[in-house]
């Protein structure tokens, strides 16, 4: 038999909740304010980070950016819709009186399309870390073609352990109540359910962190021994050029110049590319950075709801819940907002393309 039991109807243990109802309900609206203060933007910054990539030169770094920003926008769509309902509940406008249950089916696409973008982040983490500590091995390892079987791949195994999820519950009205829509949740699914917050919420979670940090710190480290070992040539070659200047005649040093202007031009080139190379290896450093550091509270609210099971919909911490996760999603809006930015700060592709053929045509219209 297929036991259900309705979420909505779900009672706290005895000593009820530990906030108010009322003032819960005041942060929630508040928190509801701040996340569609970032989600909307994000949501339009991701579709034109898409837009600019697609339009710029495509390589391995710029396919992972497009598919992480899809996935940013996608969910930051879904975010805004969540936090209006839950504004408009909270204004007490009588045809919303559904609008919180509905917010909380969205959240099985919204929690889906933010797995794809923390994997997603991870690749490029595991992407840059290698080609760092391993130029030579990896300088053709990763190309186009192969980052976007992996991107949709990682896609796809995302969806494969999310889509079931759905299956868990369902939307039911209730007879008394008319026009109430509640979610019921079929216990027969809650060992899914379970693997799914274990797995998917912490084991996996903690991996990709853990991941993220060590590619972090081996981008970092890579990133400070290259730049020693820029100034030591450099210096040397300095010190050789100047003695060698000393001893010569004065054909020689016109030979020598003519030799030197070749080299310093090829060195030039060198450098320009290395350059380039460097702020791609910061850019992905920072949007990495920025993900570890936003994405931390998520990961550690997961994991004491696996271990406190009062922590959940319907119990004794039902209010806390629902606070703590609405600051998680405020601050993976605000994660999904400043990645714009720090394409503009390192990207000169991206920066030249969104000046010339973006900002100059909206201001002249």
């Amino acid at each position: 038999m297929n036991v259900s039991r309705s979420l909505e109807s779900a009672r706290a243990p005895l000593g009820g909740p530990l906030i108010s109802d009322h003032i819960t309900n005041y942060i929630m609206t508040m928190l509801s304010f701040l996340i569609l203060t970032f989600s909307l933007p994000a949501t339009v910054l991701n579709i034109l980070n898409v837009y600019i990539f697609v339009n710029t030169k495509l390589d391995s770094v710029t396919v992972c950016f497009i598919s992480l920003a899809l996935s940013y926008s996608s969910a930051m769509f879904l975010s805004s819709i969540k936090a209006s309902f839950s504004l408009i509940f909270a204004f007490g406008a009588s045809w919303g009186r559904n609008l919180p249950t509905l917010s909380y089916a969205f959240s099985f696409l919204f929690l889906s399309l933010l797995d794809m973008s923390s994997a997603t982040t991870t690749y490029i983490a595991v992407q840059r870390g290698l080609s760092v500590t391993f130029p030579f091995i990896t300088r053709h390892a990763f190309n186009k073609n192969r980052s976007m079987v992996i991107c949709a791949c990682i896609s796809t195994a995302i969806l494969a352990f999310t889509l079931p999820r759905f299956a868990t519950f369902k939307l039911k009205t209730i007879p008394n109540e008319t026009s109430l829509i509640v979610l019921e949740y079929f216990e027969s699914w809650e060992s899914f359910d379970s693997f799914y917050l274990i797995f998917m919420k912490t084991v996996l979670a903690f991996i990709e962190y853990g991941t993220m940090i060590i590619c972090a710190v081996a981008i970092s480290i890579g990133m400070r021994s290259s730049m020693k070992l820029k100034q030591k040539p450099n210096s040397n070659s300095s010190q050789t050029q100047s003695g060698a200047a000393d001893s010569k005649k004065s054909k020689e040093k016109k030979d020598k110049k003519d030799i030197d202007d070749i080299e310093g031009s090829e060195k030039d080139q060198s450098n320009k590319k290395d350059s380039k190379e460097a702020l791609v290896v910061k850019q992905s450093f920072t949007v990495m950075l920025i993900h570890i550091i936003l994405t931390t509270p998520r990961i550690f609210v997961c994991l004491y709801k696996v271990f406190e099971p009062r922590f959940t919909l319907g119990g004794q911490f039902n209010n806390f819940f629902f606070i703590f996760f609405n600051c998680i999603d405020l601050t993976d809006s605000m994660n999904a907002f400043v990645d714009f930015f720090v394409y503009l700060t390192f990207n000169s592709k991206f920066r030249k393309y969104f000046s010339t053929k973006i900002y100059s045509r909206v201001v002249k219209n």
